[in-house]
């Protein structure tokens, strides 16, 4: 009787827990300084930008502007980018990310939420660039901050939410809490506005 009562419990422990997981990823805010803390945690040794450090940093005339580049699948990038960005794959060797980059440019890497940009970044890091930071929160937290992002050169709200879990991640499209809406099996989210 008292091993019945125990596994009762510890599944009703497992399930609060749970709960509790995805009660505090149901909000966009706590579920993107959630990513931000796992990624800044997991990769303290990468130089890390604010998606508002970024925008200042691009309308800010007298500075160069950096290389942005985008470390996500063809399928995400395909869906939405920062304007100018150059999609390179995690899955890409160093030499040929370095290939592709101008080596005098500075260099800030995106993915959706900061982990593939950040293990690029890091790469590239290793490989002797010091002008490389990856993009806080990735394209999920630039999104959720209004930022623009585009999809062949036109101002789009979608994101690709890479996995239907991360959706969580991204700011609600209405007041009703309603996340966007679907494109084949892939949710498609996001909130954003062109620059004014």
């Amino acid at each position: 009787m008292k091993t019945a009562i125990k596994l009762t419990l510890s599944a009703l422990g497992c399930i609060g827990l749970a709960g509790l997981v995805l009660w505090w990823l149901a909000d966009h805010r706590r579920g993107i300084a959630w990513a931000v803390s796992v990624v800044r945690s997991r990769f303290s040794d990468v130089s890390h930008l604010s998606p508002s450090s970024l925008d200042a940093w691009l309308r800010d005339a007298q500075r160069p502007a950096p290389q942005i580049v985008d470390a996500r699948s063809e399928e995400e990038f395909a869906v939405s980018h920062l304007a100018s960005a150059r999609r390179i794959g995690p899955e890409s060797t160093t030499a040929a990310a370095l290939s592709a980059l101008d080596p005098e440019r500075p260099i800030v890497i995106y993915c959706s939420a900061g982990y593939r940009g950040a293990s690029l970044a890091r790469r590239l890091q290793n490989a002797g660039r010091r002008d490389v930071w990856n993009l806080e929160g990735g394209i999920f937290a630039w999104a959720n901050a209004g930022l623009p992002i585009e999809r062949d050169g036109q101002h789009t709200p979608r994101v690709h939410p890479y996995f239907r879990f991360f959706s969580r991640l991204l700011k609600p499209q209405n007041g009703r809490g309603e996340t966007g809406y679907n494109v084949g099996n892939r949710a498609l989210i996001g909130n954003t506005h062109p620059r004014s």
